[in-house]
């Protein structure tokens, strides 16, 4: 049509400049096509991934104040990146399973020589130290005297001394422990791991520890679970051994007990009574004083027998709502007598019979969390247990 349009003009030209607007055309095209996207806002997915990062808790995470991040970057010679990597290779063996990495920030809005520990999300422990200074601490009641500047160390919260680096010879002579800021970080982080071992074991690692059993043992995991328990119930005995600080690392010894107390049973609490005293060997070695004996206040009779009663599903007091608050005052208040007034930095050794054990130990866990609470049949028969008293 256009060529009748236009007589007299040559037909070859007219297909060459055809041609050419046409590549010049999808040239354009492409050209319009590509920058108009990066334009765009992001897409529905991508919005949701960053979404999703934002919801992301780490189980572990260390924030730390501008002054310490000499501490842990390793180009400024800091150490506590490679002693947290062994602190994990330790607590492994010491505790039995994996323990999560520590996801490790500076935050601004510390002071500057302030960190603080959170354990997903949440935070459970905040500590500050001072420029310069080195922890002088002393296991005696009585320390000799020592000038700086008092405070309390934070993984055991005793007393102690930050000191300037000139008086470390000085401070030694007089008996102290004294101790960089690296490994006061790297102390308080592994106990409170230790203390919120419990928490950190989740169902994913529970499964994780089990199916590398079976690869050993099949046997034993398939006649345990989900024949006789389920997987959320042994990660809840787990849990209860840790929160006692007792390690799982024997875990064919800890299946293995549950599956002869799990067929006749099916109370938790005597489940975990059942694998303590299967592992009562490996209990009571740290416990032994210099003389090698085992020094404990006993339990009246009288209070285990409130306490069972007490906790008993089908008691009546069990459904009042357990003891009363003035006899666990009572309790305390026994436990001072021992101990003095600091009855959380002192922690005596009580022997009480099962299942008593178990409900006394969660009871005094708010006051004591380092409380250790034994049952007789926890103990080794060539033990000897020497008592200082009873608690009434």
């Amino acid at each position: 049509m256009l060529l009748a349009l236009i007589p007299g003009l040559p037909k070859t030209s007219f297909f060459f400049m055809a041609a050419v607007l046409m590549v010049l055309a999808r040239r354009a095209s492409k050209r319009l096509e590509s920058q108009p996207r990066a334009l765009l806002p992001p897409s529905k997915a991508a919005t949701q991934e960053k979404l999703e990062a934002l919801l992301h808790l780490d189980d572990l995470a260390l924030e730390v104040g501008s002054g310490l991040v000499s501490l842990v970057d390793e180009k400024q010679g800091g150490q506590l990146l490679g002693r947290i990597r062994a602190l994990r290779r330790h607590l492994a063996l010491q505790l039995g399973f994996i323990v999560p990495s520590v996801h490790i920030t500076d935050n601004l809005q510390l002071n500057p020589r302030e960190y603080v520990v959170r354990l997903r999300g949440v935070e459970i422990a905040r500590w500050e130290m001072v420029q310069e200074g080195l922890l002088a601490i002393s296991s005696e009641a009585s320390a000799p005297l020592l000038e700086g500047k008092d405070t309390l160390e934070p993984a055991f919260q005793v007393p102690a001394k930050w000191i300037v680096p000139s008086r470390r010879e000085r401070a030694l002579a007089a008996g102290y422990a004294v101790v960089d800021q690296t490994s006061v970080l790297a102390t308080h982080l592994a106990e409170l791991i230790k203390q919120h071992a419990h928490e950190l074991l989740t169902r994913q690692e529970s499964k994780r520890l089990l199916d590398s059993l079976s690869e050993r043992q099949p046997k034993l995991v398939e006649e345990l679970v989900p024949k006789l328990m389920s997987l959320g119930e042994v990660q809840k005995v787990l849990q209860q051994l840790l929160r006692e600080q007792v390690s799982i690392r024997d875990l064919p010894s800890i299946l293995e007990t549950l599956q002869d107390t799990a067929t006749a049973t099916k109370n938790p609490v005597l489940w975990v009574e059942a694998v303590r005293q299967t592992l009562g060997r490996s209990l009571i070695p740290n416990l032994l004083g210099d003389d090698k004996k085992l020094t404990v206040v006993q339990v009246d009779a009288a209070v285990e027998d409130q306490i069972t009663q007490a906790f008993e599903p089908q008691s009546s007091a069990a459904r009042a709502g357990g003891l009363e608050p003035a006899f666990l005052r009572k309790i305390v208040d026994g436990l001072r007598s021992f101990v003095g007034e600091h009855i959380s930095a002192s922690s005596p050794i009580l022997l009480c019979n099962s299942p008593a054990r178990f409900h006394l130990r969660r009871l005094l866990e708010p006051f004591m969390p380092r409380l250790v609470v034994l049952s007789p049949a926890e103990i080794p028969a060539a033990v000897t247990v020497q008592s200082v008293g009873v608690l009434r």
